[in-house]
C-alpha cells in the first residue's frame, strides 16, 4: 500500500496540469464542458495510461523478451487510441478530411438594402461556433505525438533503471552466495585438522571435538543458505568453534573470551565473525612461546562490538594464501551486507595484532 500511495499523488498532480494551462480555465469547473479542453484532458489520461501499460507490460513482457514485433504493435494501437478516441468522446467537433484546417476568411460587411452579400472564398461558419472544434486529421496526430513519445521515452528509461538494478541486486546476491561457500570449506578444513591432531594423540578430549564439530557443520549445513541468523546462534557457533581450537593447545596459551549483553532478539549475516577468530589463533598460539588469545563480544543498543587480541608468535603460515582469501571474503561481506553500517579498525605494531569490529544490527 505504501508503494500505491506515490502513485496515486504524481498521477492526480499530473492531471492538474491540462486544467491549468487550459486557456479556458477560469478558476472553476466549468472548464470541463468546453469541447477544446475535454479533447485534451482525455488525451492527457491516456498519456499517463499508456505510461504505466508501457512500464509495466509492454518493457517487461515483450520488449525485454525480445519480441519486438508485437511491441511495436501494441505501442502503434496505443498511439492510433490515443489520437482518434478523444475526439470521438469530445461532444461537437468536426474532422476535417483535408490534413490541415481550410484558411477562414472574415465575413464582408453586408451591403445596405435587401442585397445578398458577396460569395466568401472561405467555409462559413455560425456565429456562435468555436473554431477550435475543427480539427484536421494532421493536427489530432501532431498534437498527440509529442505526448507519446514523452511517456514512451521517460517509461522506457525508467525500465532500464530498474532493470539496471535489478541486474546488480542479482549480481550482489550471486556474489555473496559464492563467499559463503568459499567461506564455509576454509572453516571445515581447519576444524578437520584440528580432530585429526588429536586423534593422534589418542586424546580423551576426542569425543568432545567429534561432538563440537557436529555442532559446527549442523549449523553451516542448517543456517549457510540464510541471510541473516539469530545473534545468539552465531554466538553459540563461535564458541563451538573456540572449543575445537583450544582441545589443541596446551598451557601455554592465555586464553580469555567475554559475553556481554542480551542477543536473542537480534540477527546478524553468518559466518561473518570466525574468520577473525580463526586468524587468532593461526598467528597467535605457538606451544614454544607463551601464547595470548582475548575474545570480547559486547552487545549494547543494538550495536555488536566484536574484538580479537592476540600476540604474534606465529610467524610461519603454511597456508598464508587460503588465510589471506578468507580474510578478503569476509571484508566483502561485511561491505554487502552493512554498507554504512559498520566499522572494522585493525592494529599491528608487529608483536601484537587487534582487530575491533561493530556492526549496527538494527
Amino acid at each position: 500500500m505504501k508503494k500505491i500511495w506515490p502513485h496515486i499523488v504524481l498521477i492526480l498532480l499530473l492531471l492538474t496540469i491540462p486544467i491549468v494551462s487550459s486557456p479556458d480555465f477560469d478558476g472553476t469547473l466549468s472548464v470541463f464542458r468546453v469541447s477544446p479542453f475535454q479533447r485534451e484532458f482525455i488525451r492527457f489520461v491516456m498519456v499517463v495510461v499508456f505510461f504505466y501499460l508501457n512500464l509495466n507490460v509492454f518493457l517487461p513482457k515483450f520488449y525485454s523478451k525480445k519480441k519486438y514485433l508485437l511491441f511495436t504493435v501494441c505501442g502503434l494501437i496505443c498511439f492510433g487510441i490515443m489520437v482518434f478516441v478523444p475526439n470521438y468522446l469530445t461532444s461537437g467537433n468536426n474532422i476535417s478530411t483535408h490534413p490541415f484546417p481550410t484558411k477562414i476568411e472574415p465575413p464582408s460587411v453586408r451591403p445596405p438594402g435587401n442585397m445578398p452579400p458577396p460569395p466568401m472564398g472561405g467555409r462559413h461558419f455560425p456565429e456562435n461556433h468555436d473554431h477550435r472544434n475543427t480539427v484536421s486529421y494532421g493536427q489530432m496526430i501532431f498534437s498527440s505525438l509529442l505526448p507519446f513519445l514523452f511517456s514512451f521515452l521517460s517509461s522506457l528509461f525508467i525500465f532500464k533503471n530498474i532493470e539496471k538494478k535489478e541486474l546488480e541486486r542479482s549480481k550482489a546476491k550471486a556474489e555473496l552466495l559464492s563467499l559463503k561457500y568459499q567461506l564455509q570449506p576454509h572453516f571445515l578444513f581447519n576444524i578437520l585438522n584440528s580432530i585429526y591432531s588429536l586423534a593422534l594423540f589418542k586424546s580423551d578430549d576426542a569425543p568432545n571435538g567429534i561432538l563440537k564439530l557436529s555442532n559446527v557443520m549442523r549449523y553451516v549445513v542448517q543456517e549457510s543458505s540464510k541471510d541473516l541468523v539469530t545473534l545468539g546462534k552465531e554466538i553459540e557457533y563461535l564458541k563451538d568453534y573456540i572449543a575445537l581450537q583450544l582441545i589443541r593447545t596446551d598451557s601455554s596459551l592465555d586464553f580469555s573470551y567475554t559475553e556481554i549483553g542480551e542477543s536473542e532478539e537480534l540477527e546478524i549475516a553468518p559466518f561473518i565473525l570466525v574468520n577473525f577468530i580463526e586468524n587468532a589463533f593461526k598467528y597467535g598460539f605457538n606451544a614454544e612461546e607463551n601464547s595470548k588469545i582475548s575474545v570480547q563480544v559486547i552487545i549494547q543498543n543494538s550495536i555488536l562490538h566484536f574484538t580479537v587480541f592476540n600476540n604474534i608468535v606465529n610467524h610461519p603460515i603454511t597456508d598464508e594464501n587460503s588465510l589471506k582469501i578468507g580474510m578478503k571474503n569476509t571484508l566483502e561481506h561485511l561491505q554487502q551486507m552493512y554498507p554504512g553500517k559498520h566499522s572494522l579498525n585493525t592494529h599491528n605494531n608487529g608483536k601484537t595484532y587487534e582487530v575491533d569490529l561493530k556492526i549496527n544490527l538494527i
